[in-house]
């Protein structure tokens, strides 16, 4: 603090040559994160995946299941007649539970709201462990009739229901087994799990009801999503809400019991290829790296498992997908005996997993980058920004110092201008909840409209009130600015570092480069392009574009972007959309180019 607030300590050599190169600097830490990005890909940097959970011991269970013709014959007839309702088969499932032995019971939901009220039924067995009761592990799979457009989930209940009755036969169980079947997809996920833990986690809109019956605390979860009975390879996916990710253990018990059991099994739907040349080698980790990073970035959930991460139970889903005809090939029963495994291997556990890596970046399915070694890329960024925010300080209390007048910044209008920008966030996040209120019918439309005229309000203020401050005060927001964004981008980076490296690699240069105002207009250009409404038209039309899509279908993918982020954060408590709308939006607002006759405070330059 001495040192920002003495002007005699800011004349040094070294902070002289800093201030005067502090542009090739900064230029330097944003090429050098990128570069310890790409680096992070080899596998002279990254690690080789182990478990640290010894009580496990996956490679010292001794499977014994053949679910192959009990779960043929369920599927044939879930085939025959059971895929042909709408609804869940209550009745069918809790009488295969029944045949079983297993105690079964009906969780009923309700989604309402203005856009209208959906019901729902979760259907769950419990098979009591031979302890207390006191710790459990779920088995889930989503129901989807015939008709539902997603691809069918019913060899993976097939194998649900044969499993049960192999569990219910053993007597080595220490906790609960709880099998589920939730209708809705995530939204009888969510409802389940706010019903089996008494807690709401949304606005309200989801009424999640009540359980006639309990198990223990959930220590682990897997859910199961098999296309057909003749699978090609099994994806395991691990990306969660707000861009939480299981416990490391988890995943690699299961990869290790894949591949115990001769099954193929993908991460990010990319398989281990062995003896590759080194920059092959790099090349397929960089993809893997890239595709876990885009689909963690959203905090949307790849899957079920998704919403169990936020009541600390590790979870991931296994998807099968379904075999072309070409090659080999695995059946129900390899998929049967990896369930076996890993509910075996869990039932060892005498705590929760807690020994290995929460924040990491699979680069293969048996290696990854821990926090440790991939932090430093989103580092560079951040020291980027607090750098130029230095170097416009100290050219600030230099000009004072040397000014025949007073130059000091005015703090109220600084304040008052960031005030303002987060009053602009505030507004948007409002929007939020303006959308919430909008009837079902033509409810994209008027998403739209809501989002497109909060953004309106965005560009306007600040071009209309800004100007009415000094230039000394834009300075000073400017920097208080760049500070307010490093911190932002280090916080988030700890709990979503996708969220925080990608927007970093896209913010940080541009932010550098809006102040001071040029006579060129391209940093007004730029200062537009960055806006987050903006920035989501170009990727929905990068990836629309891509995929051959016309023009009006970017304008309804964005109306429906906006709108299920809306219904996200109604639903499901997600922070991403209020995240982006009170801090990104704000920084985004300060950074406004300011007015050309009014920038004297960067005209002097340091000799």
């Amino acid at each position: 603090m001495a040192l920002l607030t003495d002007p005699s300590g800011l004349k040094g050599k070294p902070f002289k040559i800093l201030v005067k190169r502090h542009k090739l600097v900064c230029f330097l830490l944003y090429v050098m994160s990128i570069i310890w990005f790409l680096c992070l890909a080899s596998d002279q940097i990254n690690s080789a995946t182990y478990l640290s959970e010894n009580a496990l011991l996956p490679g010292l269970v001794v499977v014994g299941s053949d679910l192959q013709k009990d779960a043929k014959a369920i599927l044939r007839e879930m085939e025959d007649y059971v895929l042909d309702g709408e609804s869940i088969p209550e009745d069918w499932l809790r009488e295969k539970f029944t045949l079983a032995f297993v105690e079964s019971f009906v969780h009923n939901f309700t989604l309402s709201g203005s856009f209208g009220t959906y019901s729902g039924k979760n259907i769950y067995g419990i098979i009591r462990g031979g302890g207390a009761s006191n710790e459990a592990i779920v088995l889930s799979v989503p129901y989807r009739s015939r008709n539902n457009p997603a691809e069918t989930t019913a060899p993976g209940l097939a194998v649900m229901l044969a499993i049960t009755q192999y569990f219910r036969k053993q007597k080595y169980w220490a906790k609960d087994i709880i099998m589920l079947v939730t209708e809705h997809e995530q939204v009888g996920m969510q409802a389940w799990l706010e019903a089996y833990h008494g807690v709401s986690c949304g606005t309200g809109v989801l009424q999640s009801g009540e359980l006639e019956a309990r198990g223990g605390a959930i220590q682990a979860a897997i859910n199961l999503e098999l296309h057909s009975d003749f699978i090609k390879y099994v994806d395991v996916k691990v990306s969660g809400l707000n861009g939480q990710l299981p416990n490391l253990d988890l995943v690699n018990l299961v990869l290790r019991i894949c591949s115990k059991e001769r099954v193929r099994h993908t991460f990010a739907n990319k398989e281990k290829i062995h003896n590759l040349p080194s920059y092959e080698q790099w090349q397929h980790s960089l993809e893997i790296m890239t595709s876990m990073l885009l689909a963690q970035a959203p905090g949307v959930p790849d899957g079920n498992h998704g919403l169990f991460h936020r009541f600390g139970i590790e979870s991931v889903t296994m998807e099968g997908h379904a075999s072309n005809g070409n090659g080999p090939y695995v059946t129900l029963h390899h998929v049967g005996r990896v369930i076996e495994g890993l509910f075996r291997s869990i039932n060892n556990l005498l705590e929760r997993f807690h020994q290995s890596y929460f924040f990491y970046i699979m680069t293969d399915t048996d290696r990854f980058a821990s926090i440790g070694l991939y932090m430093p890329c989103n580092g560079m960024l951040i020291a980027a920004l607090f750098i130029r925010a230095f170097s416009l300080y100290v050219d600030m209390r230099l000009e004072r110092e040397d000014a025949s007048q007073d130059v000091d910044p005015n703090i109220a209008g600084t304040c008052t201008m960031f005030l303002i920008a987060h009053a602009i966030g505030f507004m948007a996040d409002a929007g939020s909840n303006i959308v919430s209120v909008l009837t079902f019918a033509n409810s994209r439309i008027r998403t739209m409209a809501v989002y497109s005229v909060l953004s309106a309000f965005s560009f306007i203020i600040p071009l209309l009130v800004f100007p009415r401050f000094k230039g000394k005060d834009w300075s000073m927001l400017h920097i208080l600015s760049l500070v307010y964004l490093g911190t932002l981008l280090m916080c988030v980076g700890m709990s979503n570092f996708s969220f925080a490296y990608l927007t970093g690699l896209v913010i940080t240069p541009i932010s550098l480069l809006l102040y001071p105002a040029s006579k060129r207009h391209w940093k007004f250009i730029l200062w537009i392009l960055i806006h987050p409404l903006v920035l989501l038209l170009i990727v929905v039309s990068s990836v629309k574009l891509y995929r051959g899509f016309d023009t009006v279908s970017i304008v309804e993918a964005l109306a429906n972007s906006l709108l299920l982020a809306s219904l996200d954060y109604q639903i499901y408590g997600s922070g991403m959309l209020r995240m982006v709308c009170v801090a990104y939006l704000s920084v985004w607002v300060t950074f406004a180019p300011p007015p050309k006759d009014r920038h004297n405070i960067m005209k002097k330059k340091i000799n």
